[in-house]
């Protein structure tokens, strides 16, 4: 089955840009929009008018900067309307460049107040000739800068007042941001506008459903408020003359939070699920939309859990980045007892990516996922567990599993993924986690070298949600999720497989002192499910064995409880009134004595056995119960 069969979409983060703050300015700000709508330097817009309306000079008047040289000497220049209206010189080109800048700026914020050319002035500041406007510092003449243009400093700054004073003589009406203005969906952002124009400007957008638009004529305001996504243009006219202004509305990509809790069964998790367990909390709390993907940038482990920084994004959203305390706070309740067995072994070979298994999942009917697979693809691959709500409403889950590998001998790792299950999932470890509608999952994820066996087993009870899935499949290594994985088509049932089967069998044996020996053989018979299909072994199926022992005669007895590999070589663990114990590795007809009871005349004992058959051992497994007098 191929990778597109799942449904899902692949969406990529692009190339990472620098932090942004949680709300940044970069998007609504006077200063920080500039920025944020990357445009180099000032956004500042003079859109220059005559006097008399019957003819206007329309032109618009934009304050930049650009670093280059003349010769072997560093240069930075500030224009105005493509027009050079100073230029630094200086041997450190980077220096030159964040001054120009500045400049810049400066300029920007004082045409936005009204700054006329009267209000030029050239004086000495601090040792120093300078050039001012309406009392600040727009620049000082150093003498390097000076001595480089062949002029004195005075002179100078004299020659950038005059280049000034030609922007600013006739009226002019000021703009910031000039060219974009980017403003979240359901938010408010502003444009501001200043100069020397009396005239409100009468302003409209050519798609009023992405915007709404309240000009405060006393505050030289324009406040704008995303009503849908999209893009539109908006046009400021005063008189015959008019400005183009693009507005994109968007949402954001995620909305961060500053803490976020992971509910666990019982008080702590270890290893991977902690860290899945954080991650998923995070993407619940943040919200994050549709489409947009979530990049993990650094986890950091904390006495109580996690701190995670990441970085969400995309084409059709305003990035956002941050870090989250992540709170892992005990007190879930156990998992009950599965009621299904889901089997991912068909095929145990894996050959390429693509779903594996997929069956459904349901609420109210916990199930028993057991995984064990093979790479066969002769390349390195990632197995990968996913959880997928293919509803319309959040789907809530408790969780937890154990698995082992990658390795080459099957039968180790199949041993160890189950005495790691019975150690951790079957004592109560897990945790709870969200998927939103529409959306996958991704728990365990497991790498495997070509030629590695890996092996595992989950418990998963469904609490809330409808339309759930649980998949295994092969994936390439670089395919790690990026946040919540996206359904293409949300709402229609996904293609299942038929390897859902008994979690459970309930056994008896009755034994007593002089009689014959109690056996039970466990993975002789097949279990066939509803759709005809065997589960040969019974891997994965939890045997619950009610065993009475009885001593009926006058001297004290000795029962015992062993097992027998009688398929090849196995490994077998059983759980015993709740202690874990094993075997060691055995060859056929092998056998391990789990435990030894005595039994005074007369009387009897009952115990309780659990025992699962490992994947990778050879079955059947014989246990027997046994004894004799002492």
């Amino acid at each position: 089955m191929s990778a597109s069969e799942v449904g899902l979409a692949q969406d990529r983060m692009p190339a990472p840009g620098p932090s942004l703050p949680r709300r940044s300015p970069g998007v609504c700000g006077p200063r920080g929009s500039r920025r944020g709508a990357h445009v180099r330097a000032c956004l500042l817009a003079l859109l220059a008018l005559s006097l008399p309306l019957s003819a206007p000079a329309d032109r618009v008047l934009a304050f930049t900067a650009r670093s280059g040289s003349i010769g072997d000497v560093a240069t930075a220049e500030v224009l105005a309307d493509g027009v050079v209206v100073m230029r630094l010189r200086a041997a450190e080109a980077a220096v030159l460049s964040g001054k120009a800048e500045a400049i810049a700026d400066r300029l920007a914020e004082l045409a936005l107040a009204g700054l006329t050319a009267d209000r030029l002035a050239v004086e000495k500041v601090q040792g120093q000739w300078a050039l001012l406007a309406a009392g600040r510092l727009v620049v000082m003449a150093d003498a390097e800068t000076a001595a480089a243009s062949g002029l004195t400093p005075r002179s100078l700054c004299e020659s950038w007042r005059a280049h000034l004073t030609d922007v600013l003589q006739r009226p002019y009406l000021a703009v910031d941001p000039r060219d974009l203005i980017l403003v979240p969906l359901g938010e408010s952002r502003t444009v501001r506008y200043g100069g020397t124009i009396a005239t409100v400007p009468a302003v409209e957008a050519m798609r009023p459903e992405i915007v709404s638009i309240e000009v405060d004529a006393d505050g030289g305001h324009i406040v704008l408020r995303g009503r849908s996504p999209g893009t539109t243009v908006l046009t400021l006219r005063v008189g015959t003359a008019e400005h183009a202004l693009t507005v994109e509305v968007k949402r954001w990509a995620a909305h961060l939070v500053d803490r976020a809790v992971a509910q666990v069964i019982g008080t702590s998790l270890g290893g991977q699920m902690a860290e899945v367990a954080a991650l998923n909390a995070v993407l619940a709390a943040i919200r994050a939309e549709a489409g947009a993907a979530v990049r993990i940038v650094r986890k950091a482990a904390t006495p109580t859990g996690y701190t995670i920084a990441l970085r969400a994004g995309g084409p059709d959203f305003i990035p956002v980045a941050g870090e989250i305390d992540v709170a892992l706070v005990g007190g879930l309740s156990r998992m009950p007892i599965a009621q299904a067995l889901l089997m991912s072994n068909y095929p145990e070979k894996v050959t390429g990516v693509g779903a594996l298994m997929r069956q459904p999942l349901s609420v109210g009917r916990p199930a028993r996922l057991m995984w064990h697979h093979k790479n066969y693809a002769g390349r390195a691959l990632v197995l990968a567990v996913r959880l997928i709500n293919g509803g319309e409403v959040p789907a809530r889950l408790r969780v937890g599993w154990a698995d082992a590998g990658p390795a080459s001998d099957e039968i180790f790792v199949g041993f160890n993924a189950m005495l790691r299950y019975w150690g951790t999932i079957m004592r109560g470890n897990g945790f709870e986690l969200t998927v939103p509608p529409g959306s996958v999952f991704e728990t365990a994820a497991i790498p495997m070298g070509p030629a590695d066996v890996v092996s595992g087993l989950m418990d998963i009870t469904p609490d809330e949600g409808a339309d759930l899935y649980v998949e295994v499949m092969g994936r390439e290594p670089a395919d790690t999720p990026v946040g919540f994985g996206r359904l293409r088509q949300a709402g229609d049932p996904l293609a299942v497989t038929p390897y859902e089967f008994p979690a459970s069998l309930e056994h008896e044996l009755v034994y007593e002192v002089g009689g014959r020996h109690a056996h039970l053989s466990i993975g002789r018979e097949d279990v066939v499910n509803e759709q005809g299909i065997a589960l040969a072994g019974a891997y994965g199926v939890l045997h619950s064995v009610r065993v009475t022992m009885s001593n009926p005669g006058a001297a004290p007895a000795r029962a015992e409880i062993a097992v027998r590999a009688g398929g090849g070589v196995a490994r077998a663990i059983a759980v015993i009134d709740a202690t874990v114990m094993h075997t060691d590795l055995l060859g056929a007809g092998q056998e391990h004595t789990f435990a030894r009871y005595d039994l005074g005349p007369g009387t009897a004992r009952t115990v309780g056995v659990r025992l699962m058959p490992a994947a990778g051992s050879n079955l059947p497994l014989t246990l027997t119960v046994r004894g004799h007098t002492r």
